[in-house]
């Protein structure tokens, strides 16, 4: 038998095995995350869940408006997304028509693209077995599957951050003026794409200028000019076009306000304050790298055991041993991937961008590049026989919970993120649609129907429609000019209602404002609307009900 210290010697010995093929074969690993990320996004590009809420505001417009419309003509329900991913999109509706797919098609192929230009970046700022977890939490993390298979801009924000960070490493020490240029272009065309670029090209510019100026070296800086000032014009152009038109959208900037509690105090001055920064941390974790283990739908729901493993504190720790590891030893680096951190927070403070979920996916690489470095040097201080072990323990550890979540959302994609269920609902009324039927559609539910109507040709044409809350003096005049949306239903035998029991505020409008009365917390719409129809003498005989959907078929007395 072997001795208690043969054993350890034993264990070490297997730990430093695997440790060794991380190395020994880190080309094939790599391609293989790679293929797992690749596989993951198609599958759920290919399960094509129906239209959430936000995709459905936008691409509403895009089957609807051409491309010089999306320049010159504001878009339905207030949306804003960058001209050049506008404008790809509406190519892939020309080619292959207004289905979810083809509307998700330019978020796969960035997603795709940022898995791919992501692998030199993590190589350039880490060591092999390091690179490997940052490129796993990239390959598997449920936000990056996510916004791959999601038809808004977020995936092509990402893409460009990546994108940015590749273009720094690649011509960072050129002094030829044709590559400065191509640096300069490839910027420029970048916030054409994604206007939370320019967090990301500021950084490297500032960062890139200070190292040269406290170098004197005044030839490179004047020639690192030229790319920064393409950069700055084409922001300038971008700005002058499209975004200073946003600084009127006063109802949005109190959305994210009041619903989202997205710009940092500024100066944090209360304890209030302050857990605004961890609260936006932990959900930065879950939201934006999906390195938190996944139970349930939400972080209220969770125990303080599966709080606790849902490791939360691993990612942080090593964060922090980054910066202080950075800070001693590569303040270059550090403030490389700090600046564009800081850039956003600070614009959040001022409340010109939102530091919230998907608004920073953008800046996850650099999030998961300090996490992977934190883990490197964490190994590297157990010395050379350990550090083998505690590099495969962390490797592990890091992978773990982004493998869990892939494989639940993968096997039951009911659990992905922001699952809706729009499209059924309104195909469930379409297939079993009666002629002589009528259907009414709530205000809250007309961003649905409008895309679907046009995108799945439905046969029928619905009643309702319009958000007439403004044009009433009262709760009992608003629901008696409900009634009159219903119109004669002489001769009808048949009524569908389909509405969103939840959502109350509609897009321009200031949450919970006016009416008031539509916001008291014991007031429930969804219920007032189904007592007007009973009033009708309308009796239910159907449903098909979802968490944010109602469908209810009633059958009407013979008039």
């Amino acid at each position: 038998m072997l001795s208690t210290s043969e054993k350890k010697a034993v264990d070490v010995q297997k730990t430093a095995t695997l440790f060794d093929l991380l190395n020994k074969y880190h080309g094939k690993i790599v391609i293989g995350l790679v293929l797992i990320g690749v596989f993951l996004r198609l599958f759920h590009y290919y399960d094509n869940r129906s239209f959430w809420i936000d995709e459905l505001y936008l691409n509403g417009n895009l089957i609807r408006l051409g491309f010089l419309e999306l320049v010159t003509s504001p878009m339905d329900y207030e949306q804003k997304a960058p001209l050049g991913y506008l404008w790809a999109v509406k190519f892939a509706v020309i080619l292959f028509g207004e289905g979810e797919r083809a509307l998700r098609l330019f978020s796969l192929l960035c997603g795709l693209g940022s898995l791919l230009i992501f692998v030199p970046v993590a190589k350039y700022f880490l060591k092999p077995w390091a690179a490997l977890v940052a490129i796993g939490i990239l390959a598997m993390g449920e936000p990056f599957i996510y916004h791959s298979t999601e038809a808004k801009q977020y995936s092509a924000e990402l893409f460009a951050a990546v994108l940015a960070l590749h273009l720094f490493i690649k011509f960072q020490h050129s002094f030829k003026i044709s590559s400065l240029l191509l640096w300069g272009v490839s910027g420029g065309i970048l916030v054409w794409f994604s206007y939370s670029s320019i967090f990301i090209l500021a950084g490297i510019a500032i960062v890139v200028s200070f190292n040269i100026l406290f170098k004197r070296d005044w030839g490179n800086l004047f020639l690192k000019l030229i790319p920064f000032t393409i950069w700055l014009f084409s922001f300038s152009l971008v700005y002058f076009f499209f975004l200073r038109k946003f600084e009127d959208s006063g109802w949005l900037k109190n959305f994210f306000e009041v619903i989202y509690d997205a710009y940092m105090p500024m100066p944090p001055s209360s304890f209030k304050d302050l857990r605004w920064f961890a609260y936006a941390y932990y959900m930065l974790l879950e939201r934006n790298l999906g390195m938190l283990t996944k139970f349930g739908h939400h972080i209220k729901d969770y125990s303080i055991i599966q709080t606790f493993f849902r490791m939360p504190y691993l990612p942080i720790l090593l964060e922090i041993i980054a910066i202080v590891v950075l800070f001693k030893r590569n303040k270059y680096f550090l403030a490389l991937l700090a600046a564009p951190i800081l850039l956003t927070l600070l614009a959040s403070g001022f409340k010109f961008y939102p530091f919230y979920e998907r608004f920073i996916l953008f800046l996850a690489p650099l999030f998961i590049i300090l996490i992977a470095y934190g883990a490197e040097r964490v190994a590297a201080a157990f010395g050379p026989r350990k550090s083998a072990i505690a590099a495969t323990i962390l490797f592990l550890l890091l992978l773990a919970p982004p493998l869990w979540n892939a494989v639940r959302f993968t096997v039951s994609p009911i659990y992905l993120y922001k699952k809706e269920y729009n499209r059924e609902a309104l195909l469930y009324v379409n297939d079993r649609y009666k002629k002589g039927d009528a259907v009414f559609v709530y205000w809250n539910m007309n961003h649905a129907y409008k895309y679907y109507k046009d995108a799945y040709n439905l046969k029928y044409t619905a009643l309702g429609r319009e958000d007439i809350r403004s044009q009433a003096s009262s709760k009992s005049d608003y629901y008696s000019k409900v009634l009159k949306q219903f119109g004669d239903l002489k001769g009808k035998k048949r009524l569908w209602l389909v509405q969103n029991p939840l959502l109350r505020n509609n897009i321009g409008q200031y949450p919970g404002r006016d009416p008031k009365w539509y916001y008291e917390p014991n007031f429930f719409p969804g219920r007032a609307l189904e007592n007007q129809v009973s009033k009708l003498g309308a009796i239910p005989v159907d449903s098909f009900q979802r968490e944010s959907i109602d469908v209810k078929l009633y059958s009407l007395p013979n008039n």
